[in-house]
Protein backbone atom coordinates (compact mmCIF):
# COMPACT_ATOMS: atom_id res chain seq x y z
CA UNK A 1 0.00 0.00 0.00
CA UNK A 2 1.63 3.46 -1.24
CA UNK A 3 2.05 6.01 1.47
CA UNK A 4 1.23 9.72 0.57
CA UNK A 5 4.18 11.41 -1.97
CA UNK A 6 3.47 14.57 -0.94
CA UNK A 7 3.98 16.94 2.52
CA UNK A 8 0.66 16.39 3.41
CA UNK A 9 -1.29 16.59 6.43
CA UNK A 10 -2.69 13.03 7.88
CA UNK A 11 -6.30 13.60 9.71
CA UNK A 12 -7.39 9.92 9.60
CA UNK A 13 -5.18 7.50 10.04
CA UNK A 14 -6.22 3.38 10.82
CA UNK A 15 -3.58 1.60 12.53
CA UNK A 16 -4.55 -2.73 12.17
CA UNK A 17 -7.74 -2.19 12.15
CA UNK A 18 -10.26 -4.97 12.61
CA UNK A 19 -14.14 -4.68 12.95
CA UNK A 20 -16.81 -7.37 14.02
CA UNK A 21 -19.94 -7.39 13.75
CA UNK A 22 -20.43 -10.15 16.17
CA UNK A 23 -17.49 -12.33 17.47
CA UNK A 24 -18.58 -15.08 14.39
CA UNK A 25 -18.50 -11.74 11.95
CA UNK A 26 -15.36 -10.26 11.46
CA UNK A 27 -16.12 -7.37 8.47
CA UNK A 28 -12.97 -5.86 8.44
CA UNK A 29 -9.44 -7.39 8.61
CA UNK A 30 -5.84 -5.21 9.59
CA UNK A 31 -7.03 -1.98 7.76
CA UNK A 32 -4.30 0.75 7.93
CA UNK A 33 -4.92 3.68 5.73
CA UNK A 34 -4.21 7.15 6.04
CA UNK A 35 -6.72 9.93 4.54
CA UNK A 36 -4.90 12.99 3.68
CA UNK A 37 -6.49 17.13 4.62
CA UNK A 38 -8.62 18.72 2.01
CA UNK A 39 -8.72 16.23 -0.88
CA UNK A 40 -11.13 13.30 -2.03
CA UNK A 41 -10.75 10.11 -0.45
CA UNK A 42 -12.82 7.18 -2.22
CA UNK A 43 -13.73 3.43 -1.16
CA UNK A 44 -14.01 1.17 -4.64
CA UNK A 45 -15.03 -2.70 -3.82
CA UNK A 46 -17.67 -5.07 -4.62
CA UNK A 47 -21.03 -5.18 -2.48
CA UNK A 48 -20.35 -6.40 0.61
CA UNK A 49 -16.44 -5.77 0.54
CA UNK A 50 -16.64 -3.35 4.03
CA UNK A 51 -16.39 0.02 2.27
CA UNK A 52 -19.47 1.30 4.53
CA UNK A 53 -18.37 -0.94 7.41
CA UNK A 54 -15.04 1.36 7.04
CA UNK A 55 -16.94 4.58 6.77
CA UNK A 56 -18.61 3.95 9.48
CA UNK A 57 -16.06 3.23 12.24
CA UNK A 58 -14.48 6.64 11.77
CA UNK A 59 -17.50 8.52 13.52
CA UNK A 60 -18.37 5.48 15.33
CA UNK A 61 -21.87 4.65 13.86
CA UNK A 62 -21.07 1.16 14.16
CA UNK A 63 -21.43 1.27 17.92
CA UNK A 64 -25.45 1.33 17.22
CA UNK A 65 -24.71 -2.30 16.56
CA UNK A 66 -25.54 -4.44 19.12
CA UNK A 67 -22.50 -6.52 20.03
CA UNK A 68 -20.04 -5.22 17.82
CA UNK A 69 -16.48 -4.35 18.22
CA UNK A 70 -13.08 -3.24 16.98
CA UNK A 71 -9.35 -4.37 17.76
CA UNK A 72 -6.36 -1.60 16.41
CA UNK A 73 -6.69 1.74 16.36
CA UNK A 74 -8.60 4.69 14.68
CA UNK A 75 -6.59 8.64 14.99
CA UNK A 76 -8.37 11.42 13.88
CA UNK A 77 -6.00 14.36 14.08
CA UNK A 78 -4.01 12.10 16.28
CA UNK A 79 -6.31 11.58 18.75
CA UNK A 80 -7.82 7.61 19.39
CA UNK A 81 -11.58 8.33 18.88
CA UNK A 82 -12.06 4.75 21.01
CA UNK A 83 -11.03 6.14 24.08
CA UNK A 84 -13.32 5.82 26.58
CA UNK A 85 -12.93 10.20 27.25
CA UNK A 86 -14.22 10.85 23.45
CA UNK A 87 -17.46 12.62 23.45
CA UNK A 88 -19.29 11.04 20.36
CA UNK A 89 -21.77 14.09 20.11
CA UNK A 90 -18.53 15.95 19.27
CA UNK A 91 -17.14 13.57 17.41
CA UNK A 92 -20.24 13.14 14.83
CA UNK A 93 -20.32 17.41 14.78
CA UNK A 94 -16.79 17.56 13.69
CA UNK A 95 -17.05 13.53 11.53
CA UNK A 96 -20.55 14.80 9.27
CA UNK A 97 -21.90 12.13 7.73
CA UNK A 98 -24.20 12.19 3.94
CA UNK A 99 -26.35 8.90 3.78
CA UNK A 100 -27.02 7.13 0.32
CA UNK A 101 -30.94 8.13 0.78
CA UNK A 102 -31.50 11.38 1.41
CA UNK A 103 -33.51 11.86 4.76
CA UNK A 104 -34.61 15.27 5.38
CA UNK A 105 -36.90 15.94 8.25
CA UNK A 106 -40.15 16.81 7.93
CA UNK A 107 -39.89 20.31 8.75
CA UNK A 108 -39.34 23.12 6.51
CA UNK A 109 -35.64 23.45 4.83
CA UNK A 110 -34.61 26.25 6.79
CA UNK A 111 -35.70 24.40 9.93
CA UNK A 112 -33.98 21.17 8.65
CA UNK A 113 -30.35 23.15 8.15
CA UNK A 114 -30.84 25.12 11.26
CA UNK A 115 -31.20 21.93 13.45
CA UNK A 116 -28.62 20.98 14.47
CA UNK A 117 -27.14 24.51 15.30
CA UNK A 118 -30.26 25.26 17.25
CA UNK A 119 -29.82 21.20 19.10
CA UNK A 120 -26.00 22.79 19.74
CA UNK A 121 -27.33 25.97 21.87
CA UNK A 122 -27.49 28.52 18.83
CA UNK A 123 -30.81 30.49 19.56
CA UNK A 124 -29.90 34.12 17.63
CA UNK A 125 -32.12 34.19 14.80
CA UNK A 126 -29.61 36.84 12.56
CA UNK A 127 -26.87 33.97 13.16
CA UNK A 128 -28.88 30.85 12.35
CA UNK A 129 -30.27 33.01 9.17
CA UNK A 130 -26.84 33.09 8.44
CA UNK A 131 -25.62 29.21 8.87
CA UNK A 132 -28.63 28.43 7.42
CA UNK A 133 -27.58 30.51 3.85
CA UNK A 134 -24.10 30.00 4.31
CA UNK A 135 -24.66 26.04 4.01
CA UNK A 136 -27.18 26.50 1.57
CA UNK A 137 -24.71 28.26 -0.81
CA UNK A 138 -21.80 25.62 0.24
CA UNK A 139 -24.43 22.61 -0.58
CA UNK A 140 -25.18 24.37 -4.16
CA UNK A 141 -28.76 25.17 -3.21
CA UNK A 142 -29.45 28.45 -1.90
CA UNK A 143 -30.41 30.07 -5.20
CA UNK A 144 -33.42 27.07 -6.10
CA UNK A 145 -34.45 27.75 -2.54
CA UNK A 146 -33.89 31.11 -1.17
CA UNK A 147 -37.34 31.78 -2.15
CA UNK A 148 -39.24 28.96 -0.32
CA UNK A 149 -36.86 28.32 2.77
CA UNK A 150 -40.32 27.84 4.95
CA UNK A 151 -41.85 25.41 2.34
CA UNK A 152 -41.47 21.47 3.62
CA UNK A 153 -38.27 20.19 2.90
CA UNK A 154 -40.32 17.04 1.36
CA UNK A 155 -41.61 18.55 -1.90
CA UNK A 156 -37.94 18.87 -2.80
CA UNK A 157 -36.69 16.99 -5.75
CA UNK A 158 -34.42 13.96 -4.80
CA UNK A 159 -31.30 15.75 -5.83
CA UNK A 160 -32.17 18.50 -3.73
CA UNK A 161 -32.83 16.28 -0.99
CA UNK A 162 -29.91 14.76 -1.19
CA UNK A 163 -27.84 18.76 -1.62
CA UNK A 164 -30.23 20.01 1.43
CA UNK A 165 -28.27 16.45 3.58
CA UNK A 166 -25.60 18.00 2.86
CA UNK A 167 -25.95 21.71 3.97
CA UNK A 168 -27.58 20.22 6.89
CA UNK A 169 -24.39 18.60 7.60
CA UNK A 170 -22.24 21.81 6.90
CA UNK A 171 -24.30 23.25 9.03
CA UNK A 172 -22.60 21.62 12.22
CA UNK A 173 -19.44 22.68 11.03
CA UNK A 174 -17.44 19.71 10.95
CA UNK A 175 -13.96 19.43 8.87
CA UNK A 176 -14.73 15.83 7.63
CA UNK A 177 -17.63 14.89 5.72
CA UNK A 178 -18.02 11.31 4.94
CA UNK A 179 -20.56 10.05 2.33
CA UNK A 180 -21.87 6.87 1.52
CA UNK A 181 -22.87 6.42 -2.00
CA UNK A 182 -24.59 9.73 -2.46
CA UNK A 183 -25.32 9.84 -5.57
CA UNK A 184 -26.54 6.22 -5.92
CA UNK A 185 -30.33 6.48 -6.23
CA UNK A 186 -29.90 9.72 -8.15
CA UNK A 187 -30.27 10.87 -11.81
CA UNK A 188 -27.33 11.83 -14.06
CA UNK A 189 -27.93 15.47 -13.74
CA UNK A 190 -28.35 15.65 -9.90
CA UNK A 191 -25.60 12.97 -9.94
CA UNK A 192 -23.43 15.41 -11.70
CA UNK A 193 -24.56 18.90 -9.46
CA UNK A 194 -23.53 16.22 -6.05
CA UNK A 195 -20.23 15.98 -7.73
CA UNK A 196 -19.70 19.79 -8.75
CA UNK A 197 -20.39 20.21 -5.15
CA UNK A 198 -17.88 17.62 -3.83
CA UNK A 199 -15.69 19.44 -5.99
CA UNK A 200 -16.12 23.17 -4.23
CA UNK A 201 -16.29 21.45 -0.41
CA UNK A 202 -12.90 19.14 -1.03
CA UNK A 203 -11.46 23.07 -0.88
CA UNK A 204 -12.15 23.46 3.23
CA UNK A 205 -13.30 19.62 4.02
CA UNK A 206 -11.35 16.63 4.02
CA UNK A 207 -14.04 14.30 2.12
CA UNK A 208 -14.48 10.39 2.30
CA UNK A 209 -16.85 8.89 -0.11
CA UNK A 210 -18.13 5.42 -0.61
CA UNK A 211 -19.22 4.89 -4.49
CA UNK A 212 -20.10 1.41 -6.29
CA UNK A 213 -19.13 3.80 -9.47
CA UNK A 214 -15.66 3.83 -10.49
CA UNK A 215 -16.04 6.21 -13.02
CA UNK A 216 -17.68 8.26 -10.17
CA UNK A 217 -14.68 7.85 -8.13
CA UNK A 218 -12.13 8.42 -11.17
CA UNK A 219 -13.55 11.99 -11.91
CA UNK A 220 -13.95 13.31 -8.14
CA UNK A 221 -11.47 11.58 -5.86
CA UNK A 222 -7.62 12.79 -5.22
CA UNK A 223 -7.07 8.85 -3.77
CA UNK A 224 -8.80 5.64 -4.53
CA UNK A 225 -8.91 2.67 -2.09
CA UNK A 226 -9.84 -0.45 -3.33
CA UNK A 227 -11.60 -3.33 -0.94
CA UNK A 228 -11.95 -7.01 -0.99
CA UNK A 229 -13.56 -9.38 1.69
CA UNK A 230 -12.86 -6.66 4.38
CA UNK A 231 -9.40 -6.16 3.44
CA UNK A 232 -7.85 -2.96 2.12
CA UNK A 233 -5.87 -4.45 -1.24
CA UNK A 234 -4.64 -1.29 -2.46
CA UNK A 235 -4.95 2.40 -1.69
CA UNK A 236 -2.79 4.85 -3.52
CA UNK A 237 -3.37 8.81 -5.91
CA UNK A 238 -6.39 7.86 -7.95
CA UNK A 239 -4.94 8.13 -11.22
CA UNK A 240 -2.16 5.40 -10.67
CA UNK A 241 -4.80 3.06 -8.87
CA UNK A 242 -7.22 3.30 -12.37
CA UNK A 243 -3.94 3.66 -14.63
CA UNK A 244 -1.38 1.46 -13.20
CA UNK A 245 -2.87 -0.16 -10.16
CA UNK A 246 0.01 -2.08 -7.90
CA UNK A 247 -2.00 -5.58 -7.41
CA UNK A 248 -3.61 -7.40 -10.27
CA UNK A 249 -6.84 -7.95 -7.55
CA UNK A 250 -7.30 -4.44 -8.26
CA UNK A 251 -6.85 -4.66 -11.89
CA UNK A 252 -8.95 -7.12 -12.29
CA UNK A 253 -12.00 -5.32 -10.29
CA UNK A 254 -11.46 -2.16 -12.25
CA UNK A 255 -11.05 -3.99 -15.54
CA UNK A 256 -14.23 -5.95 -15.13
CA UNK A 257 -13.44 -9.53 -14.42
CA UNK A 258 -15.44 -9.40 -11.35
CA UNK A 259 -17.62 -7.14 -9.22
Amino acid sequence: MSENKKNETVVIETNALDFYYNPQTQALKNVNIIIPEKMVTAFIGPSGCGKSTLLRCFNRMNDLIQGSFIKGNIRIHGKDIYKRDVQLEDLRKSVGMVFQKSNPFPMSIWENVAFGPQVNGITNKAELNNIVESALVQGDLWREVKDRLHNSALDLSGGQQQRLCIARTLANKPDIILMDEPASALDPISTGKIEETIEELKKEYTIVIVTHNMQQAARISDYTAFMMLGELIERDETKKVFTNPTEKLTEDYITGRFG
